[in-house]
């Protein structure tokens, strides 16, 4: 038997992500930045751990825990992090024109506010965390 590559989780995630027409204008990124100045809305998109693979054959499902952190302006970063959440959370059978296909994806920790002294006092940092199953 013959394994299938599986798709990047991130990469999907990200392109599902960039095609939103509400999230058009913020940068989305899998590192974070050196320097946040003049890029906000930032969103990064990061894989937390290993992805949890079905045991049965037949499957060919992989669930991942995905990071995402948002860095905007203090009135905009609650509106900005809940924008790129409900747009995930609606993603049920998406197939990507890169291949892969997002089966579901469920919230597994609540936006948190997180203090980020790098980025200065007029940017605010929220993260969150969410489960994301791919089909390939």
């Amino acid at each position: 038997m013959t394994a299938v590559a599986q798709p990047d989780a991130v990469g999907l995630v990200v392109s599902y992500l960039r095609a939103q027409h509400h999230l058009s204008a913020a940068t989305l990124v899998t590192a974070r930045p050196e320097d946040l100045g003049g890029e906000l809305p930032v969103l990064l998109v990061e894989a937390v751990g290993e992805p949890v693979r079905s045991r049965l054959p037949w499957a060919r499902q992989a669930r991942w825990r995905i990071g995402l952190q948002a860095w905007a302006e203090p009135d905009r970063v609650e509106a900005f992090i809940y924008g790129a959440l409900t747009a995930l959370l609606a993603a049920r059978g998406v197939r990507l024109p890169g291949g892969g296909r997002i089966v579901r994806v469920d919230p597994a920790a609540e936006p948190t506010e997180v203090p980020d002294r790098k980025a200065g006092d007029a940017v605010s940092r929220v993260v969150a965390t969410v489960d994301v199953s791919i089909g390939y």
